[in-house]
């Protein structure tokens, strides 16, 4: 009967931790792929694609300042968008709050030249704002 007690409380404990060790929640999955989309479209350099993931009334705050309004991010991205790709990861979710790090790799040559962290607020499947919270060295 111990034994068999044992048996037990050990398949209960692996499988408590194969638990903590899953894919993310189907609700985090799918903020966290709100982002992955707009990483992919940047990388395409596609903007109308990237601006389709963004609320109209979305804000970005980042170095250069904040910028709320679609037409303030069309302008934002149009200045940047064939300067430089993302390689994104680190993927955290906190309720509708995605954290993630990006790094920037220039397009002409090729090499990363920072990396960034941001948090994005993701409602009704868009981005309605993405904020700067720090560098990372990549």
């Amino acid at each position: 009967m111990n034994n068999l007690f044992r048996f037990t409380l050990l398949i209960a404990l692996l499988m408590s931790l194969s638990a903590c060790g899953s894919q993310p929640s189907e609700q985090d999955a799918a903020l966290i792929a709100v982002v992955e989309s707009s990483v992919a479209a940047w990388n395409a350099e596609d903007l109308d694609a990237v601006l389709a993931l963004y609320a109209d009334d979305a804000v970005i705050t980042n170095p250069l300042g904040t910028f709320a309004g679609k037409e303030k991010i069309r302008s934002l991205f149009e200045s940047a968008i064939d300067e430089f790709s993302e390689d994104c990861g680190n993927y955290k979710v906190n309720g509708n709050t995605v954290s993630y790090q990006c790094a920037l790799t220039g397009r002409s040559d090729g090499k990363v030249f920072t990396g960034e962290k941001y948090e994005a607020v993701i409602e009704n499947g868009l981005i309605v704002s993405d904020t700067f919270v720090g560098n990372f060295t990549p």
